[in-house]
Order: structure tokens, then sequence, then C-alpha cells
């Protein structure tokens, strides 16, 4: 069975919108706090541990949205419409640690789970705008491209045509 990609599509739109409504306010709430707090943002209290709190269950979410994605089996296997609810629970999972942190890291440990964590976000953002890129690149790039299982198929084909 052929995986199917998950594009970037109309699908989308409303999780991108939601994302970017929650990620502005989320700012425009943690810089209003952070300034009318004289002590800063704290992890252990208010708005710190909101966000701590919140990003951890959407990253929660997510993995768990992707394992079910990976066991589920049968036709609906597939990306369907709307199917990428953990790249975008994801994309903000990490703002909100980053507030919830108050963009501070702490000891060594947390220095490099937060590096890690910064890199799986950047390599998710990375692969889901290849996901969307590469197709309509090789599309068009190359359009004699032939999948690996056809090419017996293709060969057959070409030589009938060559015979003629």
């Amino acid at each position: 069975m052929r995986k199917k990609l998950m594009l970037i599509d109309g699908s989308h739109r409303k999780w991108f919108a939601a994302s970017v409504v929650v990620l502005g306010l989320a700012t425009v709430v943690f810089i209003t706090y952070a300034l009318g707090t004289p002590q800063g943002v704290s992890g252990r209290r208010g708005f710190g541990l909101v966000c701590g709190i919140i990003g951890f269950i959407f990253m929660l979410i997510a993995g768990f949205l992707g394992a079910r994605k990976r066991f589920r089996s049968g036709e609906s296997a597939g990306c369907r419409p709307g199917c990428g609810r953990n790249l975008w629970l994801g994309f903000l999972s990490f703002p909100l640690v980053l507030f919830h942190a108050n963009f501070h890291t702490g000891g060594k440990l947390t220095t490099v789970l937060v590096w890690l964590f910064g890199a799986v976000f950047v390599s998710g953002i990375f692969g889901a705008a290849m996901q969307h890129i590469l197709p309509h690149f090789y599309t068009t790039q190359v359009p004699m491209e032939t999948i690996f299982e056809q090419i017996g198929h293709v060969r057959e084909q070409l030589v009938r045509r060559r015979s003629r």
C-alpha cells in the first residue's frame, strides 16, 4: 500500500488560522504579563504555568494523533482532508513552552531538552514544507518519473510503442 502524503492544502486553513490566532493572543498576553509583573513570567505560577500546561497537553495530543495514524490499518490509513491537526498542535506547543520558561533554559538537562525540542520543531516545519513543495516540483520538473513498482509495465508500453 502506497503511503499518502499530508499536503498543506485548503483543509488546513481553519487549523492554520486558529493556530495563528492562538499564538498571537498568547504572545500579546505574554508580553503584557511580562511587562506588568515585577518578577516576570515564571513557569511556577500564573501565565507561565498555564502556558506550560497547555503546551504539554498540545504535545501529548499531537503525539497521540501521530501514533493513532501510524497504527490504523485498512483504507482509512491514508491522510484525509484535515488530518494534519498534529502538525498545528505541535506548531503551537513549542512557543507555549518557551513562554512557560520565559525563554530561559535553566540547567544542562533542560538546555539539551529545549534544543532537542527546537530541532524537532524546525525539522517538522521543514518536513511539512518539503511534503508540500517537492511533489509539485517533481511533477513539473521531472514529468517522466515512474514509480518503482510500475517500471515493468511502463517498459512494456514503451517497447510496444517503439515496435509500431
